[in-house]
């Protein structure tokens, strides 16, 4: 499986990269700071890139931007970077044009709902949800990666000809914030990648490698973290900038279609 087809998106590959780190017990302070994160792809012509990703830590807040001009992408959709704020239990996703959509905890609970009822989602039958089933294999292989102690957890999808491993540390004692929150509401088919989020972003571990493997034993590498540094700055960076305009939802919602006329 080609890194580029398997993390289509920087923002959603980081996402995917939290989901799965190993439960550990931690008991030094939260860390407060920045992280730097690189994102692998290959593109048509075979080039490898590069994108910059950078984490700003606070006890309350978490910032995840693209470095200087990259943008983080899902689809059709761009945005600057993603503010978590704990504080006002919200998600401020930074748009163009000094723009920024904020999303509460509940609202989201609540897409869930209005999604399956709107577009008619099918639950898929227990055979299909056994045969799309997922392979969780906690290896046991403990190594030292870019200077932290790290463990790895082997991931294998039912319709794929390799497996992904991801490596991550407790070491930086990360607070995930509302992600490490039970998320409600969510649909029989998301439910149990729901309570996984929610279980692993508790045991404050971070990925800081991940690999995917073909079965003919070549391996590639999607994703690193490459630098953790505590520091001050990151305090002033999880404020939304004075001149962004905050929009609810149904306010975005009208913008969206206005946009179409």
């Amino acid at each position: 499986m080609r890194s580029s087809h398997f993390f289509n998106s920087t923002f959603f590959s980081f996402l995917i990269a939290c989901v799965f780190v190993i439960p550990s017990q931690t008991t030094h302070a939260q860390f407060n700071g920045v992280i730097d994160m690189h994102f692998y792809s290959t593109n048509d012509k075979e080039v490898k890139d590069t994108s910059l990703v950078q984490m700003y830590v606070t006890n309350e807040r978490i910032l995840i931007k693209g470095a200087e001009d990259e943008r983080l992408t899902s689809g059709s959709y761009e945005a600057s970077g993603l503010l978590i704020r704990q504080d006002q239990k919200d998600f401020v996703l930074m748009m163009g044009n000094n723009q920024a959509l904020q999303l509460t905890k509940s609202e989201i609970e609540g897409f869930f709902s209005m999604i399956s009822t709107v577009f008619g989602i099918e639950q898929p039958s227990p055979s299909e949800m056994e045969e799309n089933k997922t392979n969780i294999e906690v290896t046991g292989r403990v190594a030292t990666i870019n200077g932290y102690t790290s463990k790895e957890i082997r991931i294998t999808e039912a319709d794929e000809d390799g497996f992904m491993s991801v490596w991550t540390t407790s070491k930086l004692n990360m607070n995930w914030g509302l992600l490490a929150e039970p998320w409600l509401n969510s649909p029989e088919w998301l439910r149990d990648a729901t309570d996984r989020i929610t279980l692993e972003f508790q045991t404050n571990s971070i990925p800081v490698l991940i690999t995917w493997t073909t079965t003919e034993g070549e391996t590639t590498t999607i994703y690193e973290l490459v630098r953790a540094e505590k520091s001050a700055i990151a305090k002033a960076m999880v404020e939304l900038p004075s001149n962004y305009q905050l929009l609810g939802f149904s306010d975005w919602i009208m913008l969206q279609m206005m946009q179409q006329y």
